[in-house]
């Protein structure tokens, strides 16, 4: 399932061991590349573990560094996605309402929250070429 949900981080993740700590916060965006893994990892912790399994949180180690934080979350999120049952894929998820009043654009269930988690880190894959580029330094090659 999801076979595709590694892909892109088989480009990130040489690219970012790569970054001096300089690139990792450099800041002429709003955001830097540190704060948008944070924001990944946190994302993958938030939708699979609180909101798919009703679980706390994941991310506990307060001043790891983000990579580490990235890496670990999906570790963890694979193991549930090898371990889950073909027909919970399916069943509804409780998604709480937004502050904004969001809602999912599809039924929520435990399919649609992996497509979203991978395709949300897709989205800040692309995000961290721009950051990249308007800092002076070369992005990922994807």
């Amino acid at each position: 399932m999801f076979s595709y949900r590694n892909d892109i981080r088989k480009i990130l993740i040489p690219y970012l061991q790569n970054l001096n700590p300089q690139q990792w916060n450099a800041s002429a965006y709003p955001n830097t590349i540190s704060w948008v893994i944070e924001h990944m990892a946190q994302t993958e912790d938030y939708w699979v573990f609180q909101v798919g399994l009703g679980e706390k949180s994941r991310l506990t180690a307060e001043g790891e560094h983000p990579l580490e934080k990235y890496l670990s979350i999906r570790k963890q999120t694979d193991k549930v996605l090898h371990d889950i049952q073909t027909d919970d894929l399916d069943k509804l998820v409780d998604v709480p309402v937004c502050s904004d009043g969001w809602r999912p654009p599809s039924e929520p269930t435990p399919r649609w929250l992996f497509h979203h988690v991978y395709a949300h880190e897709t989205y800040h894959a692309g995000q961290i070429g721009v950051i990249a580029k308007l800092n002076g330094f070369n992005g990922p090659l994807f």
